[in-house]
Protein backbone atom coordinates (compact mmCIF):
# COMPACT_ATOMS: atom_id res chain seq x y z
CA UNK A 1 0.00 0.00 0.00
CA UNK A 2 1.30 3.58 -0.93
CA UNK A 3 1.11 6.64 1.56
CA UNK A 4 -0.18 9.73 0.19
CA UNK A 5 2.37 12.72 0.28
CA UNK A 6 0.89 15.06 3.43
CA UNK A 7 1.77 17.97 3.79
CA UNK A 8 3.01 19.79 7.32
CA UNK A 9 -0.26 22.11 8.49
CA UNK A 10 0.55 26.19 8.31
CA UNK A 11 1.39 27.13 11.97
CA UNK A 12 -1.33 29.72 12.01
CA UNK A 13 -3.57 26.60 12.67
CA UNK A 14 -1.53 24.59 14.90
CA UNK A 15 -3.64 25.46 17.59
CA UNK A 16 -7.15 24.80 16.41
CA UNK A 17 -8.60 20.63 16.77
CA UNK A 18 -9.72 19.24 13.32
CA UNK A 19 -13.31 19.67 14.69
CA UNK A 20 -12.73 23.62 14.76
CA UNK A 21 -10.94 23.80 11.22
CA UNK A 22 -14.07 22.04 9.63
CA UNK A 23 -16.63 24.58 11.74
CA UNK A 24 -18.03 26.89 8.83
CA UNK A 25 -18.26 30.47 9.16
CA UNK A 26 -19.65 33.22 7.47
CA UNK A 27 -18.46 35.18 4.14
CA UNK A 28 -18.10 38.07 6.19
CA UNK A 29 -16.73 37.03 9.03
CA UNK A 30 -13.76 35.14 6.77
CA UNK A 31 -13.48 38.69 4.40
CA UNK A 32 -12.68 41.09 7.90
CA UNK A 33 -10.41 37.76 8.73
CA UNK A 34 -8.35 38.86 5.59
CA UNK A 35 -8.78 42.32 5.49
CA UNK A 36 -10.89 42.25 2.24
CA UNK A 37 -14.63 43.43 1.66
CA UNK A 38 -17.29 40.86 1.22
CA UNK A 39 -17.86 41.26 -2.47
CA UNK A 40 -14.28 41.30 -2.97
CA UNK A 41 -14.07 38.02 -0.97
CA UNK A 42 -16.81 36.37 -3.11
CA UNK A 43 -15.37 37.47 -6.45
CA UNK A 44 -11.80 36.37 -5.52
CA UNK A 45 -12.47 32.49 -3.84
CA UNK A 46 -15.64 31.64 -5.01
CA UNK A 47 -13.81 28.08 -4.83
CA UNK A 48 -14.01 28.62 -0.91
CA UNK A 49 -18.14 29.74 -1.00
CA UNK A 50 -20.44 27.25 0.23
CA UNK A 51 -24.48 27.98 0.16
CA UNK A 52 -26.38 26.75 2.95
CA UNK A 53 -30.11 27.97 2.17
CA UNK A 54 -31.06 30.49 -0.41
CA UNK A 55 -29.19 33.31 0.90
CA UNK A 56 -26.48 32.03 3.44
CA UNK A 57 -22.76 31.79 2.27
CA UNK A 58 -20.55 30.51 4.31
CA UNK A 59 -16.31 29.15 4.12
CA UNK A 60 -14.44 26.92 6.07
CA UNK A 61 -12.02 28.30 9.13
CA UNK A 62 -9.34 26.36 7.58
CA UNK A 63 -9.66 28.02 4.38
CA UNK A 64 -10.19 31.22 5.70
CA UNK A 65 -7.06 31.14 8.05
CA UNK A 66 -4.74 29.71 4.94
CA UNK A 67 -5.75 31.96 2.65
CA UNK A 68 -2.38 34.09 1.42
CA UNK A 69 -1.81 37.72 2.63
CA UNK A 70 -3.93 40.27 0.67
CA UNK A 71 -2.11 41.78 -2.17
CA UNK A 72 -1.77 45.59 -0.83
CA UNK A 73 0.22 47.45 -4.12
Amino acid sequence: MTKKHQLPLPASVAGFTPLELAQKIPVMKAAEMNSVHVETFKKRFPHLCRKVGDRRIFVTLYDAITLPPPDTS
